[in-house]
């Protein structure tokens, strides 16, 4: 093949050089190139060309004529085409696709110019100018599909377009489409139209322009938000999340959106994403909201201003090893998400929380700061840490000797040390003035803790036991103490603030010893081969001196009647690490934990499988031997285990071994005398749970896709639960919750059923539920519906919460993205998305 190649190239340029007119006649399907010099009229590089049925010459007219599948390729040009006509003269080219009999086109042809691929019936195009007239063409340049009568392309692939339509929907006959007389298209740039209206379904609407400007760039680009509809019984019918979005680079982008309600509330967002490459990665929000409850005629009406900030930064861990930096916050004011949110997580949550950390390492330890914030936004206070600085050493082996050969026991006694600062507040959030901050300073509790714990482990030989012998040494620093005196008049102790540096220490030792225990059995029950019972019991014993004696000076006694009845009280009592130890305590301790595993033969072989009875079943209580009362007690159950791998059940369980009188005072008798039991069920919890799913893409699989951008498949794989998947046909997930309480005569108990998950109706309908059902008080809490309805290059979702305070819905109809199109993908659309 390659000899006869080499053969017709030697003829064909020869005929190209002497001018004579050799007989023309077709030729067999092969291939051939041609090289010119870079003088006017001539090509500057090589052209290749090749045909399935024949390839027809002209030497007198210097053409070239091909038939079936031709194509032609010149630098970073390509043409397919049924029919492809080369003019050597004036370097140029005519293609076109194949016709009927009647001279309709029954197939199309293809250019391609430096990637950007061009279908159509019939092009002509001059290799020196490279510029292009097509006609019926078509291309998709980004996620826009254009569709014209006639196109002329520029060489730097500008093209200018009569009668033309462009759109995101990739069929041939597109859903929808916005159509124009004159149309151009700068590359990655913008699209420029005059005169253009929206037709839907070949329907033209009202909505026109008399001229636009969009965008059309691969990356990220700018562009309107569109608000979703729906209503809200306490606020109106409203429009959400509306505004404008800024693709500011790859790194980072801006979006600006707001809310408006028919009765008068508002709101503002400002969001932002940065994600720089091997560095770091985050997101950012601050919103604010003006609501007004209630008929804003009637002086019952309330005004309120609500806002919320969230942050959620992440390092690259192959950025900077030794110092990491991380942020995660979430504070706002208590009402925010009950006015203004639509997703159920953020409805129901009831405590905010917060932490941005800052850490440096070192060979010897390490150096941490920690800004802190949680907010309960039933009791609406507010716990703050502004700052915790760590210091910590790394554990080191003082008498271990690196040179000395062989072991001894001491090698293995290691020392390490923390030193720790605090600085917190704890206020209602009402109490909060920025602009007035100086008696919050006054509420503000810090201290100083340091702890040195010095341990070793000992292992013996011909024993399996473990033994940890500890010491650990604690001193605190405050930097006030208070001061209580009983108060005549009043006939009330009064607490006195004294300012001061103050310290004070504490140390306590302990010992563990602990081993792991083995029991097999084999045989035959059906299908059951084998079990296996692994237990790991553990005894303790920690003893601590009393620290409330008058030699240390840090217990002190007050009046508390004019009878003469005192109480002790310590002098840090309101420390923020507590106060040094009052009372003797020689603590013994014991704990067992179990689990159970077995194997069972299969239906289709002898294979044995293994599977778990027991994931993990633990008991543990102490005694105290020091006591002078109560010596022993709760003694604490829990378990976990999976059934048939399907069904996850957790229980805890809290026995008190002392009886209560009558009014539910807890007296020294024990319950296994009066009642035979070992003790009385204090606390209960068991949690029965199902998560069930069929089909789609395992968690740990991510997402491929030849469209979109590295961005947006990114995004697909971190935020899985972002999207509707239609590759899976149904989910469910079932959790069933008891909760037991009777601490003394009175019993609390709560049982709740919570139930989600989704179906596919068809393969373009979802339908997805979310629910809460309180047992005890027989009647649903927040509830939602959620349909979702794939489009091919539309979406929309409707979300419903048909009953309850939060009783609202929200309708959106978006055109998608085409790589949500290729993964089967729809985009939930919550209140923080844009």
């Amino acid at each position: 093949m390659l000899g006869k190649q080499l053969t017709f190239r030697f003829f064909l340029l020869l005929m190209l050089i002497t001018g004579v007119n050799y007989a023309q006649q077709p030729v067999p399907p092969d291939s051939a190139k041609v090289k010119t010099g870079d003088g006017k009229g001539k090509l500057k590089a090589q052209v290749t060309y090749t045909a399935h049925d024949s390839v027809r010459f002209d030497i007198a007219g210097q053409k070239a004529f091909l038939y079936d599948s031709a194509l032609v390729k010149y630098e970073q040009q390509e043409i397919r085409a049924y029919y492809i006509e080369i003019d050597f003269k004036n370097n140029s080219v005519l293609a076109e696709g194949e016709k009927d009999s009647t001279g309709k086109y029954i197939s199309k042809a293809e250019f391609t110019d430096n990637g950007q691929q061009y279908t159509y019936d019939r092009i002509d195009y001059n290799f020196d100018t490279q510029k292009a007239r097509i006609t019926n063409a078509s291309t998709i340049d980004g996620e826009t599909h254009m569709i014209a009568s006639e196109a002329f392309k520029e060489a730097d692939n500008t093209t200018y377009i009569r009668r033309g339509i462009f759109t995101t929907c990739e069929n041939d006959h597109p859903h929808y489409a916005i159509r124009a007389r004159k149309l151009k298209i700068i590359p990655d740039d913008k699209i420029i139209t005059g005169p253009a209206y929206l037709e839907i379904g070949d329907v033209p609407t009202p909505l026109g322009i008399p001229f636009g400007f969009f965008p059309n760039k691969r990356e990220r680009s700018s562009g309107l938000i569109i608000p979703a509809p729906g209503e809200s019984p306490a606020q109106g019918f409203f429009l959400r999340d509306g505004g404008w979005y800024w693709g500011l680079s790859d790194k980072i982008d801006l979006a600006l959106k707001g809310d408006i309600y028919s009765k008068g509330s508002w709101a503002t967002r400002v969001l932002s994403n940065y994600n720089v490459r091997y560095k770091y990665r985050g997101r950012f929000s601050a919103s604010f909201a003006r609501v007004y409850q209630g008929d804003p005629e009637l002086p019952t009406s309330l005004e309120s201003n609500e806002f919320l900030v969230t942050w959620n930064h992440t390092q690259d861990p192959k950025s900077n090893p030794s110092v990491r930096f991380s942020a995660n916050v979430y504070a706002g004011s208590s009402k925010y998400n009950t006015f203004n949110s639509i997703n159920a997580n953020e409805l129901l949550r009831n405590q905010f929380q917060s932490n941005i950390a800052w850490s440096k390492n070192w060979n010897f330890g390490s150096l941490s700061t920690n800004l802190r914030h949680s907010q309960n936004t039933q009791t609406r206070l507010v716990d703050v840490t502004l700052p915790q600085v760590s210091l910590a050493v790394n554990r080191f082996y003082p008498f271990r000797n690196n040179k000395r050969v062989g072991s001894r026991w001491y090698d293995k006694i290691g020392i390490s040390a923390v030193t720790d600062f605090q600085n917190t507040l704890s206020v209602p959030d009402s109490t909060i003035k920025f602009d007035n901050l100086a008696p919050l300073q006054r509420k503000l509790n810090n201290g100083v803790k340091t702890s040195i714990p010095i341990s070793s482990t000992i292992q013996f030989k011909n024993f399996p036991v473990t033994f940890t012998p500890a010491f650990n040494l604690n001193a605190y620093t405050y930097f006030n103490s208070i001061q209580k005196s009983f108060d005549t008049d009043s006939q009330a102790v009064v607490i006195d603030t004294l300012r001061g540096l103050k310290m004070a220490y504490d140390y306590f030792a302990s010992m563990t010893m602990g081993t792991r225990l083995y029991g097999t059995w084999k045989g035959k029950i059906g299908k059951l081969r084998a079990l296996r019972h692994v237990a790991t019991p553990q005894a303790s014993f920690t003893w601590r001196p009393d620290f409330s004696t008058d030699k240390y000076g840090w217990y002190k006694e007050v009046p508390i009647n004019s009878i003469g009845g005192t109480s002790t009280y310590s002098i840090f009592e309101n420390g923020i690490f507590g106060s040094p130890g009052l009372g003797k305590t020689g603590l013994l301790g014991f704990s067992l934990a179990n689990t159970i595993e077995g194997k069972i033969k299969s239906d289709t072989s002898d294979v044995l499988k293994k599977f778990t009875v027991i994931d993990q079943f633990n008991v543990s209580f102490n005694y105290n031997v020091l006591a002078e009362h109560f010596n022993w007690s709760n003694i604490n159950f829990s378990g976990r285990t999976r059934l048939r791998k399907l069904v996850d059940v957790n229980t805890t369980l809290s026995f008190d071994p002392y009886r209560i009188d009558s009014t539910g005072k807890r007296i020294e008798r024990f319950e296994w005398r009066a009642n035979k039991r070992i003790g009385r069920l204090e606390n209960a919890t068991v949690n029965i749970g199902t998560s069930l799913r069929k089909g789609g893409f395992t968690a740990s699989a991510p997402k491929q896709s030849t469209k979109g951008t590295t961005q947006e498949l990114e995004f697909i794989n971190q935020n899985p639960d972002a999207f509707v998947d239609f590759n899976i046909p149904w989910t469910l997930t079932l959790m069933y919750t008891l909760n037991y309480s009777k601490p003394d005569t009175l019993v609390s108990v709560t049982q709740g059923l919570q139930f989600s998950g989704d179906v596919n109706l068809t393969d373009k309908w979802k339908i997805g539920f979310n629910s809460n059902y309180d047992i005890a008080k027989q009647k649903f809490s927040y509830t939602s519906v959620n349909i979702y309805r794939d489009l091919h290059c539309w979406e929309m979702s409707f979300y419903w919460v048909p009953f309850g305070p939060f009783q609202s819905y929200n309708l959106t109809i978006n055109v998608k993205s085409a790589v949500l199109q290729d993964l089967k993908l729809n985009r939930r659309r919550n209140w923080y998305d844009f």
